[in-house]
């Protein structure tokens, strides 16, 4: 039985250039934080896919780059050092308030919910009912105890694509100092960034490896130089002081050069109409799927995740007959997806829990081709003529 594999947002396979920078990197026995050539030779690996990471992200390569690169094991890493490296970095008078949406990732909302417990944060939601974040609502939720604001760039459920250039251009309109952050690992590299990072007014970002066709394990957070430099986010790994004293532990030079590689291949692609041939592919997709089927498309969307409603039919029972025919899809993040609760990102995109419960997630990637897309719309065609319906 041949797969199809439609779970790309879950994780992906891992590229040819990233698996040749990897297995090159393998070959280097020095550990990057030695002196003697051998050690030199695996820093210049890193500091290399540093460089790459930075230009992919639109910042200029200078001695002294506007961002840092902090090199994690994964996206859960990133944003916990994002959220818990800035919220204990000082001792405040006041507990700290943290802006978020109601439909992050767990990684973020779980660390704020600790945070919150332990009496060093106060987080307020925003509603992202559609798929969008109301800007009033945003403004509204501003005070002078703001400190951070963390909204995720492309939705890993739904696909909606916020507006971050909008919303964090409107948080430093009214305190510059308000630090932002956004989890960029569902948009990296699979929605082109105008004028980079720098022009979202972003602070920190998260990306992750294996969402982009690296190998699981390696991740980064990009943050502004100026934050490391004054102390505004502190480490939470600490010990021999490595990636700046910002994340100690020996650095996983196969990862970062495997990450390296998969930047160079996605970076191909997207220059040669990545967007444009995904969204093609969506459309034929969902055009040959059964008027029965509800597609859940924000207003603004990635062309690459999208999100389907079966008429009444469970969606375990949906991913159990595709898998049965070598399709593999999901019900909602990979991160949570063997809880029994009901998802809240798409009770906060709107649907009832009979809509969620019956909700499956198709995403794609470079390697999708138009026959996968036929035949996962055939079967579940044929699913919502044969499959118990409650």
């Amino acid at each position: 039985m041949e797969t199809v594999y439609l779970d790309n947002s879950a994780t992906t396979l891992v590229c040819a250039r990233s698996r040749e920078r990897m297995l090159d990197a393998l070959d280097h026995v020095g550990n990057p934080s030695s002196l003697h050539f051998e050690g030199v030779r695996a820093r210049r690996i890193i500091n290399e896919a540093r460089s790459a990471l930075l230009e992919a992200l639109g910042v200029r390569p200078t001695p002294a780059p506007e961002y840092k690169v902090i090199f994690t094991s994964c996206g859960t890493e990133s944003n916990d050092l994002a959220l818990r490296g800035v919220l204990t970095a000082k001792n405040r008078k006041f507990i700290p308030r943290v802006i978020t949406a109601n439909s992050e990732h767990p990684s973020v909302l779980e660390t704020l919910t600790c945070l919150e417990k332990e009496g060093k944060a106060e987080i307020i939601k925003l509603s992202t009912k559609g798929g969008a974040i109301d800007e009033g609502e945003l403004k509204n939720a501003l005070n002078e105890r703001t400190v951070l604001v963390s909204i995720m760039t492309v939705n890993n459920e739904t696909g909606a694509v916020y507006d971050i250039k909008k919303l964090f251009s409107l948080v430093k309109s009214v305190n510059p100092a308000i630090i932002t952050h956004t989890d960029m690992t569902q948009g990296f590299m699979k929605i082109k960034l105008s004028g980079g990072i720098p022009a979202l007014k972003a602070d920190a970002v998260t990306v992750s490896g294996h969402k982009i066709h690296a190998p699981k394990g390696v991740a980064a957070l990009i943050v502004k130089s100026d934050l490391v430099k004054r102390g505004q986010i502190s480490p939470i790994l600490r010990g021999g002081g490595q990636e700046e004293g910002m994340r100690s532990g020996t650095e996983n030079l196969p990862g970062i050069a495997a990450l390296h590689g998969a930047i160079e291949e996605c970076k191909a692609a997207l220059d040669s109409g990545f967007e444009e041939r995904i969204s093609n592919l969506r459309g034929r997709f969902v055009a040959a799927l059964p008027d029965e089927v509800t597609i859940n498309q924000p207003k603004s969307f990635a062309p690459h995740i999208i999100s389907l409603t079966m008429p009444r039919i469970k969606s375990q029972t949906t991913l159990s007959f595709l898998s049965s025919k070598g399709i593999c899809v999901s019900s909602g993040s990979a991160c949570s997806s063997h809880k029994n609760t009901g998802s809240y990102v798409l009770a906060a995109y709107g649907l009832t829990p009979a809509e969620a419960d019956s909700t499956v997630r198709i995403s794609l990637s470079v390697y999708t081709t138009a026959e996968e897309l036929d035949a996962a719309a055939a079967a579940i065609t044929e699913g919502c003529r044969t499959l118990v319906r409650f």
